[in-house]
């Protein structure tokens, strides 16, 4: 978080809650939770030797909710893309190293976006 000098580029905005709270909310949490594993993390881990074990145990847990919530049907029981996460993987790869920076600066936002998706479905 301390490296994310690009101040004036938010990956995470209003735009992917607003999807997570849509009718295919199921999909965009599952597709930013496979981002989130499958480059954030792996690249963050690569970029930075003194974190790794960190990186690995956001992923484990990642990957333990990812589970959890596949078990109860109610949280993913759809399949379409979004576009706010097509612009978010784009803005990142635009980014380069900083794109890194940015996506594990804003995780705190991204794991608080999964929570409200999961107290929205919890309620119905």
């Amino acid at each position: 978080q301390s490296k994310d000098d690009e101040l004036s580029i938010q990956l995470l905005s209003s735009e992917l809650l607003d999807d997570f709270r849509g009718a295919f909310g199921c999909q965009s949490v599952s597709e930013m939770m496979r981002f989130y594993m499958e480059e954030v993390l792996p690249s963050a881990m690569r970029t930075s030797t003194d974190h790794q074990k960190s990186m690995g145990d956001l992923g484990n847990l990642l990957l333990s909710l990812k589970m959890t919530m596949k078990r109860c049907h109610r949280f993913f029981t759809c399949e379409k893309r979004s576009k706010a996460i097509k612009h978010i993987k784009e803005t990142f790869d635009k980014m380069n190293e900083n794109g890194i920076y940015k996506a594990m600066g804003e995780f705190d936002i991204f794991i608080n976006y999964i929570e409200e998706y999961l107290m929205m479905k919890m309620k119905k």
